[in-house]
């Protein structure tokens, strides 16, 4: 899948639940090819959600991802 795609169905995911809502979306595109690194692919998505509320909610998840991470 591409960025586009993904994009419209995190929007989409979003919109269905029905309340506002963010969410930041990573993923491997295809597999690792041999000597090759795996492309990654990041999309984010805001349905009603005030942007500083979302900004707020990125950074706790950046500083628990960084804490588990190392």
């Amino acid at each position: 899948m591409d960025n586009p795609d993904v994009q419209k169905k995190c929007e989409e995911f979003l919109q269905s639940l029905g309340v506002p809502g963010f969410l930041v979306f990573g993923w491997k595109k295809g597999s690792d090819e041999a000597g090759k690194k795996a492309e990654f692919g990041v999309v984010s998505s805001y349905h009603q959600m005030p942007k500083d509320a979302a900004l707020k909610g990125m950074t706790w998840a950046l500083q628990d991802f960084v804490q588990r991470s190392f």
